[in-house]
């Protein structure tokens, strides 16, 4: 049977080697000359697909492409 310390210390290096890395990224992107602009976080698309965060003009209309 193992010791609590032999338990203590596997239970330690099992929680150090399961860490969770998050990278955070900073977008260094300069305000659009609209008058207006709002800053949009990145978020999920319809499709799932990631879109990092930009600015957006009001008026401005996005091209959505359809397939």
């Amino acid at each position: 049977m193992s010791t609590p310390r032999t338990l203590v210390l596997a239970v330690l290096a099992a929680a150090a080697l399961s860490g969770c890395v998050v990278e955070e990224r900073t977008t260094a992107a300069p305000a659009p000359r609209c008058h207006g602009a709002e800053w949009v976080e990145g978020h999920y698309g319809p499709r799932g697909a990631w879109h990092r965060g930009h600015w957006r003009c009001p008026g401005v209309v996005e091209v959505v492409e359809v397939d």
